[in-house]
């Protein structure tokens, strides 16, 4: 809800599977300009000289665009061959293309080991190394010189050709938190969790026997945060992100983590993108405040008795509004209510008083409210003096107790909106949790911070392991999207897939008892489509 980064603490203060024995190439390196070439034209089918391939297929040599048919969409990006239709193509990689192959191997025959001449003799007429016709389904593929030795080489690298941030033995992530503060601040309580509990992956052997590193990057300032992003991303040295703060740097975050295609898992932040925005790279575990807030008039309308609802949205002078106020516009039209005013919320007690004096010549009857507890709290005693009690919804707002110390003329009018609360937490998720909580001697404070990094790292673990032995970038998007319901045990269950990039959508609303000084138990949880 505040736009300095450095300040962000604001915001929040409110079975591992094995392979034993596996080898794997234990660097990436950089891809030289013609392993980039062969890369591409392995992948898509085509040239990045606008040279034509060209692919001939079946008995009859039908001839189509190499771009219908790149080597990748049987093979695989990985060169391991994707059985389907009862077609089984073959395994590409050079270290088994360069070591003969007979019946001990599986093959149905046996033929010496390609080379290079035989491997281009395989793509542009379709005979193996052996002199043996390869099945129809295999097209010949007819192309330039250069593009068939730009091929060749990338076929040669295609085994070791692996994300950045990503070797043979290891895995290394990416976290961005508030530089500074305390053992007890919000950026070290958050990072000390996802790294506790990738301490305890490694311990158990890692994921396929690589180790997880978690590369944390501090920042005091929003420049700060794009700068060391941008350095660490640009060079290579993450595989992914998880868990950073990034409110107030998402636009900046997500264009660098969709241009170079890396995958963000569990961003803190207020405002994610919308689902049409095409952001293809990032998973969010909450809603944000537009959500929050579509939940809160949506429990308005089923509850208040009001006729019709005149809302105002007050917001504090930091408080950075995004989107909210037109999503909020929106949902007032589709309901046939009066368009909602948008106040800035003032400091002193005469503006207070004047802001007071507008709304109420306006006959606002529910007020938005985004701002400190403290401006909260003086915007409703003017209120109060004023013989005016609207109801308050709060989106993304703290559960300090300075709430309950409201006005007591407001009781059983203000409502609160979480994203996750205790009603969220198994028996056995809540005890898994205060375990390690236990077991790492984690700090007490910022709780639901710890719970939001806690689930963030338990999603891409799952994520992780999904993907398989033969990780990319690309493999870990698509497992993410297959996540359904997936239980973290202290989050409503996660869903995403291909056009979903919210694993939760809704959020509890509960009413503050300002005469018990508590929340009124029980929350409401309303969905948000």
């Amino acid at each position: 809800m505040v736009t300095g980064y450095g300040s962000i603490v604001r915001l929040f203060v409110m079975a591992t599977a094995l392979v034993a024995g596996l080898q794997l190439p234990a660097t990436a390196g950089l891809l030289s300009p013609e392993e980039a070439r062969g890369k591409q034209i392995f992948l898509t089918g085509q040239s990045e000289a606008g040279r034509m391939i060209m692919a001939h297929v079946g008995r009859s040599s039908l001839s189509m665009p190499g771009k219908a048919m790149p080597c990748a969409s049987c093979h695989g990006a990985d060169g391991l061959g994707r059985p389907e239709g009862g077609v089984v193509p073959a395994n590409i990689r050079w270290t088994t293309l360069s070591q003969a192959a007979g019946s001990s191997a599986g093959s149905l025959h046996e033929r010496p080991a390609y080379t290079e001449a035989t491997v281009v003799r395989a793509v542009a007429e379709g005979i193996d190394a052996g002199g043996t016709k390869l099945d129809v389904s295999m097209p010949r593929f007819e192309m330039d010189r250069q593009d068939m030795g730009d091929l060749l080489a990338y076929l040669r690298r295609l085994e070791h050709d692996l994300d950045p941030g990503l070797t043979g033995e290891g895995i290394t992530l990416g976290t961005i938190m508030p530089q500074g503060g305390t053992s007890d601040s919000l950026g070290k309580v958050a990072a000390g969790v996802m790294t506790a509990y990738f301490d305890e992956i490694n311990q158990q052997g890692g994921i396929y026997n690589r180790r997880i590193t978690l590369k944390v990057i501090e920042a005091s300032t929003k420049a700060q945060v794009i700068e060391q992003a941008t350095t660490v991303i640009e060079h290579g040295e993450v595989f992914a992100l998880v868990g950073p703060i990034t409110s107030g740097v998402e636009q900046e975050l997500d264009r660098l983590t969709e241009q170079h295609g890396v995958p963000l898992v569990g961003p803190f932040t207020q405002f994610p993108r919308h689902e049409d925005s095409l952001q293809r790279h990032t998973f969010y575990l909450f809603g944000g405040l537009s959500m929050q807030g579509t939940a809160l008039l949506d429990f308005a309308a089923n509850t208040f008795k009001l006729s019709p609802v005149t809302l105002s949205i007050v917001h504090s002078r930091d408080v950075q509004l995004g989107s909210f106020a037109e999503d909020v516009r929106k949902h007032a039209a589709a309901r046939n209510w009066p368009a909602p005013h948008v106040i800035e919320c003032p400091q002193g007690p005469a503006e207070m008083a004047a802001v007071v004096a507008q709304l109420t010549a306006a006959g606002t009857n529910t007020v938005l409210f985004l701002g400190t507890e403290s401006e909260l709290a003086s915007f409703l005693r003017e209120g109060v003096r004023r013989a005016w009690a609207p109801y308050v919804l709060l989106p993304g707002v703290s559960s300090g107790t300075s709430l309950f110390t409201l006005p007591a003329e407001m009781n059983g009018l203000v409502f609160v909106a979480f994203p996750n609360g205790p009603d969220d937490y198994s028996e056995a998720g809540f005890a898994e949790f205060e375990g390690f909580r236990q077991r790492h001697q984690l700090s007490h404070h910022h709780l639901a911070a710890q719970v939001a990094a806690y689930a963030a790292v338990k999603v891409l673990t799952e994520g992780l392991k999904t993907a398989g032995v033969m990780l990319s970038r690309d493999r870990l998007i698509n497992a993410l999207e297959q996540l359904y319901e997936f239980k973290t045990g202290v989050t409503p269950v996660l869903t995403y897939g291909p056009n979903r990039r919210i694993g939760v959508q809704g959020a509890h609303v509960i009413g503050v008892d300002l005469t018990n000084h508590r929340f009124s138990a029980p929350s409401h949880w309303v969905a948000v489509q």
